[in-house]
């Protein structure tokens, strides 16, 4: 697999897009129970380092994004306090929705599938001690 950023300006905007699409569902899963975050967010960070390099420093700068991708470049793993708190808020918004929502039963059984996926994902993604020392910044600001 070539990991050099591409030349070619349409393949480029076609990068830069998925990027951004990544990126826009990264957020709605910061919000929706169902859908991921931090898969997204790496996968934006890949489109953008493909399609271009300073949008991708702009996201590994961030602080919202900078310090788990940073981990993850350096520990190829997630903070401890991350996963519990994606953990806590999974099941805090599942179980509201499930309680407050008149679902069928069968839709209630196929979002509890997919949310255990889902936190059986995050629990096997490697876990960063949160005493670990800070990722070293992998871009210059």
């Amino acid at each position: 697999m070539d990991l050099r950023p591409v030349t070619d300006p349409i393949r480029g905007f076609l990068f830069v897009t998925g990027g951004w699409a990544c990126l826009g569902l990264a957020i709605v899963g910061a919000v929706l129970p169902l859908v991921p975050t931090t898969p997204f967010v790496l996968l934006a960070s890949w489109c953008f380092y493909k399609g271009s390099p300073r949008i991708h420093a702009w996201l590994h700068r961030s602080r919202t994004f900078g310090p788990t991708l940073d981990d993850w470049q350096h520990y190829h793993g997630i903070r401890r306090s991350l996963k519990h708190r994606a953990v806590v808020m999974v099941l805090a918004v599942v179980t509201t929705t499930l309680f407050f929502n008149a679902l069928p039963w069968y839709l209630q059984y196929v979002t509890l599938a997919l949310v255990s996926f889902g936190l059986y994902t995050i629990w096997t993604v490697p876990t960063v001690p949160d005493d670990a020392p800070r990722a070293p910044r992998t871009l210059a600001e």
